[in-house]
């Protein structure tokens, strides 16, 4: 069996962590540059089936929105909506 590159890798575990296929994901990334909380970076390399390649850096204001996202979790852990291991992956173990 042919081994995947890492970015490869990285991409299915962010849509086993999110729930949300690629394509839907580019979506979302999309509207995270437009509210600023990311920006987009291209490259010139071709992807498979010649799409380019696109990275996304999270920005200041993308880090407090994801610290943000990090204490409602954990209040809602705290709070027992959720059971302690609900948002986390098994790898992440």
């Amino acid at each position: 069996m042919r081994e995947r590159d890492a970015e490869s890798k990285r991409l299915m575990r962010i849509e086993r962590a999110t729930g949300i296929e690629r394509k839907e994901l580019k979506i979302h990334l999309e509207k995270l540059v437009d509210a600023g909380y990311v920006t987009q970076i291209n490259s010139d390399k071709k992807g498979r089936g010649g799409h380019p390649i696109v990275t996304y850096d999270i920005l200041e204001s993308g880090r407090s929105l994801r610290s943000d996202i990090g204490r409602w979790i954990d209040l809602g852990i705290r709070m027992e909506y959720y059971p302690d291991d609900f948002f986390y992956l098994p790898s992440d173990a």
